[in-house]
């Protein structure tokens, strides 16, 4: 077997350390087949802090009271591969079948607070396009609604390219041409950016979907976790869907990737069909 004279060696004591602080911390299971992974993916940054070793690199990871390096490690780690309107027939759901639910309950209320929350947003591109969707279905009327949009990572490096706005033209493929006619700015060749009237929209946070609660108020329509839990076990799964179902409304939806799966006999939500579920009416 060939061995990359580029990667720093990573002893087993030490993936375990690393493997056993992702889970305990951010519920992230790195299983053994994994090891080249993370060795490709830490050595340039150990290298370029001037160490030499993966146990160099925890001793300054631990002593790092900023935790600027914690965030960079789960940057280095998990993986914000997104486009825009990615799975599409989630976003036509949405359309056709929760937004009209909506509508009727703001005409009972006439203040009904619409909430939409994108948990694991990745670099913002889902959320971007549930803020354009919005505001094509209501037009002018969307500025006199109650609504929020929220979008929360564990990444801060993600964040902070989801709060700038600025796409590369792959990222638009699936757009559609009067979408990125009506609320994109070309940017230099291959660049584009997001208008403020769709960023201002959407409020980001840094959140750990590990944590026991969220400092939110209120419940969401719908909450999106979709291609997140990927990284996470069964157990952790188990555990992060039980927390977000405390967070969606009783008759609102929640939403995973295509490529994963919930255990239905522990499942808190009702299957509608593939990744989509409810949350039952009080």
């Amino acid at each position: 077997m060939t061995i990359n004279a580029d990667l720093v060696p990573l002893g087993d004591a030490e993936f375990k350390y690393i493997a056993n602080m992702l889970y305990e911390r951010f519920g992230i299971f790195l299983g053994e087949q994994k090891r080249i992974l993370v060795a490709g993916r830490l050595s340039k940054r150990v290298r370029q802090l001037g160490l030499v070793s993966f146990t160099d690199y925890f001793n300054y990871l631990v002593t790092d009271k900023t935790g600027a390096e914690l965030s960079e490690l789960i940057n280095r780690i998990t993986t914000n591969h997104s486009f825009f309107f990615r799975e599409r027939e989630h976003f036509d759901f949405l359309v056709k079948n929760i937004l009209p639910g909506i509508d009727e309950k703001m005409k009972q209320t006439a203040k009904y607070p619409l909430r939409i929350w994108s948990a694991g947003c990745a670099t913002g591109e889902e959320i971007y396009s549930i803020s354009m969707l919005l505001r094509e279905y209501y037009g002018p009327r969307l500025d006199s609604i109650d609504y929020g949009l929220f979008a929360s990572d564990i990444s801060l490096s993600a964040l902070n390219e989801a709060g700038m706005g600025n796409y590369a033209e792959a990222k638009l493929r699936e757009l559609p041409a009067a979408y990125k006619a009506a609320y994109f700015e070309k940017k230099g060749q291959d660049q584009f950016a997001i208008r403020d009237e769709i960023k201002k929209m959407v409020l980001f946070k840094r959140l750990n979907l590990m944590a026991e609660s969220f400092p939110l108020k209120g419940q969401f329509d719908a909450v999106f976790c979709r291609n997140v839990m990927i990284y996470f076990d069964q157990e952790s799964r188990r555990k992060v869907v039980q927390t977000l179902f405390q967070y969606v409304k009783p008759g609102g939806y929640f939403f995973i990737g295509h490529s994963e799966s919930l255990k239905r006999e522990d499942c808190p939500f009702t299957y509608i069909k593939p990744a989509v579920y409810r949350k039952g009416e009080a």
